[in-house]
């Protein structure tokens, strides 16, 4: 029997955990039930993933998905009742994620949310890279938001954590887009922050390759829209979730 409840699927961004949604499965209006994703790791370490390549993750996620949200085939209309939201590479995998149930008949989300990744088509690029040593590595995680000032000093401290971000930025390097064979019938929602050194404004514009209908909106804030929102982002996606409309800030 299928869910009656309308969800939120959710992905986190690179080294990220689910935990980042904690404040959005809280706030969630009546009705909506806000699923946290996580990417599997390694069984042998808790600071390694298991997945090394989007080709290998996304069918994991899929099948993940599909258990979370209660949905056992394809309705008439070929849609589930679930919206998929991204962050980061989160976004990347999302975009995946339905165009993987796209072309392989599996229930699409109401509409596909992504925050803070440039389109599909535009390689990874980080001028650190997932090999730089720990303490440039987190001197650049601090830049683009994701480290606290007090934690620059002692990279030692997030070693298990700076193994997920290597593995993650490792995936999002290797992923190599292949054009689609046809357009998302799904409207995709991208979000970017106006002062998100990583992902720069223009490089969001190729989202409108995807789908039929893509909205771009640029919120005021870094390259982590969610853990830096004060509501604006999350009332858009939850309003998506519930209405099918942007919420309003």
């Amino acid at each position: 029997m299928k869910d009656s409840r309308a969800k939120l699927v959710c992905l986190h961004h690179a080294g990220g955990g689910p935990s980042v949604f904690d404040h959005w499965v809280r706030t969630a209006p009546d009705g909506l039930d806000v699923v946290a994703l996580e990417l599997p790791k390694h069984p042998g370490s808790a600071s390694r993933r298991l997945y090394g390549s989007a080709g290998d993750l996304v069918p994991v996620l899929a099948e993940n998905l599909l258990e979370r949200v209660a949905e056992r085939g394809v309705d008439a209309s070929g849609y589930g009742n679930y919206v998929l939201f991204g962050q980061s590479m989160g976004g990347l995998l999302a975009y995946l994620v339905t165009r993987y149930f796209h072309e392989r008949g599996g229930p699409l989300p109401r509409a596909l949310a992504v925050a803070s990744y440039a389109a599909p088509r535009i390689p990874w690029s980080d001028p650190t890279g997932p090999d730089a040593p720990d303490d440039v590595l987190v001197r650049r995680l601090h830049a683009i938001g994701g480290v606290p000032e007090w934690l620059v000093d002692h990279p030692e401290w997030l070693a298990p954590f700076l193994g997920l971000v290597r593995d993650d930025a490792r995936l999002c390097a290797s992923y190599q887009h292949v054009p689609q064979s046809s357009r998302l019938p799904v409207p995709v929602y991208v979000f970017g922050g106006n002062r998100d050194i990583l992902v720069p404004e223009e490089s969001l514009d190729g989202w409108s390759e995807i789908a039929e209908e893509v909205t771009v909106e640029i919120l005021d804030g870094g390259h982590f829209l969610v853990s830096e929102d004060f509501g604006q982002l999350r009332r858009s996606v939850f309003g998506l979730a519930t209405d099918g409309r942007i919420g309003v800030g």
